[in-house]
């Protein structure tokens, strides 16, 4: 089973290391703007697993700062 995180405590993640995202809800997941770039596949439910939040900051380039708010 892998490690989930609240999605509050992802938005509070994004406000600090993502300062400007955009979110919103599509079909079947959440999609995540910041800095010109999209990521398209947040799932929707209230617990996240770590590996998609990784992913995430992976592709905005902030997983560094993910990392030190504990949440990836």
């Amino acid at each position: 089973m892998s490690a989930s995180v609240a999605l509050e405590d992802v938005l509070k993640m994004l406000d600090k290391c993502a300062p400007g995202y955009t979110i919103r809800l599509a079909n079947h997941s959440r999609v995540v703007t910041f800095s010109n770039r999209v990521y398209p596949s947040l799932p929707k439910f209230e617990k996240l697993e770590v590996g998609h939040i990784r992913k995430m900051a992976r592709h905005f380039g902030i997983l560094a700062c993910a990392k030190a708010c504990g949440v990836a």
